[in-house]
């Protein structure tokens, strides 16, 4: 875990506010009050632009229907009092199931999707509704994937699957055509409102003009984590961008976390980038340079290699593009 701070906020079953997805949320309303939701949604879009979060708030929505305090559809707001909040974040609902990769390993494996077998094979206790979250689907390996095909082909009627991808990733081709895909898009200035209310509704101050640049490439999620990275090293990123990088490599040595190894990606991007504007006579050296290091950096999260020699060449590296 990075921070507990993180862990409160940002997990996306804690996010009680909905922010940027009303349109989005309106026409699910829609088409639950004329009972015609499809089996099997795929929710698409860049990692961190809340599709979990929004997830979440619709299946609080079809789960705390006459329950005491439930969702509040003029605020697009949880209650955390309502029964099915406390449970689906308790991860004991009856009616629901959670499928999804875990910070360490990636890969959703095909036990995981037997396990979600027995789960649709269970008598429900307390409405007639399952709702099955499936959270990074790019993480299915083939197998699961299969797997979960013989799921979702014939789905009770009463049986609602919310399969989230990362667009910047693939799923099985024959398993998104078995999906209603709905495509998730902000433009730049909607997600720098979606960010600005983030921070207003979390009362966080930002300290440096880094988050809100950041969002012409990254999405408001990813960067509120930037955030809480680096305020606890009192870091900005945008004065000592070197300095953040190594922050990240100490902080996945220690952690081992993927997300970890997205982010330091991402920076080394943008350290080149400032390079070469100061640089324009080496850019070729600077190319070979940043590819050769972000595809260590992939070999790393892809066959899960020993990193230590890796991060101390990338070290030695970047702080020698400086002099």
């Amino acid at each position: 875990m990075i921070t507990d701070k993180i862990n409160q906020t940002i997990l996306p079953k804690n996010q009680l506010q909905l922010f940027g997805y009303i349109e989005y949320f309106k026409y699910f309303i829609q088409l639950s009050e004329q009972e015609s939701i499809p089996n099997t949604i795929l929710i698409t879009g860049q990692k961190g632009i809340g599709k979990s979060t929004f997830a979440y708030h619709i299946i609080n929505y079809l789960l705390s229907k006459g329950e005491d305090n439930p969702y509040d559809i003029n605020t697009n707001r949880i209650n955390n009092t309502n029964l099915s909040y406390k449970l689906v974040t308790k991860s004991i609902h009856p009616n629901f199931y959670i499928l999804d990769s875990n910070l360490v390993q990636e890969n959703i494996k095909i036990q995981q999707v037997r396990n979600l077998i027995k789960f649709l094979n269970k008598t429900v206790y307390s409405k007639n509704l399952k709702i099955i979250m499936i959270d990074n689907a790019e993480h299915l390996n083939l197998n699961a994937s299969n797997a979960l095909l013989k799921a979702i082909e014939e789905p009770n009627n009463n049986t609602i699957f919310f399969i989230i991808q990362n667009s910047a990733s693939k799923i099985s081709k024959t398993l998104k055509s078995r999906c209603n895909e709905f495509k998730i898009f902000f433009s730049h200035n909607k997600k720098k409102d979606i960010f600005k209310n983030m921070l207003n509704y979390y009362e966080i101050e930002t300290y440096s003009d880094f988050f809100e640049d950041n969002l012409y490439f990254d999405t408001p999620g990813n960067t509120l984590k930037y955030y809480f990275l680096f305020k606890e090293k009192n870091i900005d990123p945008n004065k000592h961008l070197l300095e953040a990088i190594l922050f990240l490599i100490e902080k996945y040595q220690i952690e081992k976390t993927p997300e970890i190894l997205s982010f330091l990606s991402y920076f080394i991007e943008n350290f080149y980038l400032n390079l070469s504007k100061s640089k324009k006579n080496h850019l070729s050296k600077l190319f070979f340079d940043q590819s050769n290091i972000l595809e260590q950096i992939q070999a790393i999260k892809k066959y899960n290699l020993n990193d230590k020699n890796v991060f101390l060449y990338i070290k030695n590296k970047l702080i020698n593009e400086t002099r």
